[in-house]
């Protein structure tokens, strides 16, 4: 085996290798063996073509599949030997196989570079203090977000905007009934804009019992084709008129909500927000210092780390979207873009994550951080608990889908790159 190796922009690496003759053959009668016994070759018996009549109709496939062999066998020497840390799949840029064989191909590798000063760095950190106003916007979301409709009982009442009316209506196209336009009791909320053109707007003013008829068009781009840029007839009547009440601030409500009384709930409300924002001014400290330790270090960041993040953070999305019944082309639609337009916009960003991350891992590995046994064990309660599990029915649920070995990899990283942000934030001036 000879081979050179050439370093490339963005952290990559370029690798001329050349088998002889004598180093290529067991390869190449490997794949021959094993095309030879799939492939149908015409003139002769599936199993038993010719070398010759095999490389002149699968050429391609035969060169590539030897390449991928050549590389399986001699790369991870050439690795070691050059202290190479791949960090992508290998990209095969050229073969030439002969007698011999010619390989061109390139890999991304962990970049070379020398870890700036991250002690003593500066950055402003906010101070918070709890107040009554505070404590009293909370406590008064809390009320809004515990708000139930309640019906209006005064019969005279007039519907008006923001609203929730209990509506039976149904729809009509030239004196015809039309499929799905038809309800016995539905709620509208006044101004939601839910329902087509005017429609919501037309019942301001309807009291409790009064029946009625409203002309709307459907718009012209409405997904029903018969009934798109159509005028309609809805004949509606309103079943009841809905108000959202708050609920009063007591210690009825507080027990509802699990306190054992208002004061109760008010001293947990004021820890809770305290500790919340404390975090949030924390986490923004931590973030400046981030940001002030990417300005020390000079990293030519490997462009497939780069395209893993945003891989990374399309799937989050795309879960978080599916967990409000959201498709990522629906959502994507109505950002006016395409996946390749999301991405691109994801990159800057992406690329900042990859470079602190690098700098944080040089950190880790140069205080040669671990996470101990101890620590991993007790991070698995954690995220046990936070998924109402113990640490062996988690770890059954990952090995279902052969992920436990990974998972754990993963939660030893994120504790030994806490320790490497939290020995920045410890030298910070």
């Amino acid at each position: 085996m000879k081979y050179e190796v050439k370093k490339l922009e963005k952290s990559a690496v370029e690798v001329k290798l050349h088998l002889d003759a004598a180093e290529v053959s067991p390869l190449v009668d490997k794949v021959l063996k094993h095309v030879g016994e799939h492939a149908e070759v015409a003139g002769f018996r599936k199993g038993h073509a010719p070398k010759e009549a095999l490389m002149a109709n699968y050429k391609d496939h035969i060169e590539s599949d030897v390449a991928n062999d050549a590389i399986n066998a001699y790369f991870p020497e050439i690795v070691e030997k050059e202290k190479l840390e791949p960090v992508s799949y290998v990209r095969l840029k050229e073969i030439a196989l002969k007698d011999d064989l010619d390989l061109t191909f390139d890999i991304d590798v962990y970049p070379e570079f020398t870890l700036g000063n991250y002690k003593g760095l500066e950055a402003e950190k906010k101070t918070f203090e709890m107040t009554d106003d505070l404590l009293n916007t909370e406590l008064e979301m809390m009320q809004r977000n515990h708000s139930k409709l309640v019906e209006v009982e005064d019969p005279s009442y007039k519907a008006q905007l923001e609203d929730t009316v209990d509506l039976a209506f149904e729809g009509f196209m030239d004196g015809v009934p039309f499929p799905g336009g038809k309800a016995e009791s539905h709620l509208l909320k006044l101004g939601s804009k839910s329902f087509i053109d005017n429609f919501e707007e037309q019942l301001v003013g309807y009291t409790k019992g009064q029946e009625g008829e409203i002309t709307v068009k459907f718009p012209e781009e409405y997904h029903a084709q018969e009934l798109a840029g159509k005028p309609a007839q809805f004949k509606v009547k309103i079943n009841a008129i809905k108000q959202l009440k708050e609920p009063e601030l007591n210690d009825e409500f507080a027990k509802e909500l699990g306190y054992e009384s208002l004061e109760d709930l008010k001293n947990k409300t004021k820890e809770e927000t305290i500790k919340r924002e404390n975090d949030r001014i924390e986490n923004e400290y931590i973030g400046a210092l981030l940001d002030k330790l990417m300005e020390t270090t000079t990293i030519d960041v490997p462009v497939s780390m780069v395209q893993a993040e945003i891989q990374n953070r399309l799937k989050e999305l795309e879960y978080q979207l599916s967990m409000q019944g959201f498709k990522m082309d629906d959502y994507l639609k109505m950002m006016g873009g395409n996946i390749d337009t999301f991405a691109a916009q994801l990159t800057p960003a992406a690329e900042k994550k990859v470079k602190v991350d690098l700098i944080l891992d040089k950190i880790a590995r140069e205080n040669k951080f671990e996470a101990s046994e101890e620590e991993l064990n007790g991070r698995m309660e954690e995220i046990a608990k936070m998924y109402g599990m113990d640490v062996p029915t988690l770890e059954g649920e990952l090995k279902k889908n052969n992920n436990l070995d990974n998972f754990k990899a993963s939660v030893k990283y994120d504790i030994v790159m806490k320790k490497a942000i939290d020995e920045v934030v410890k030298n910070a001036k």
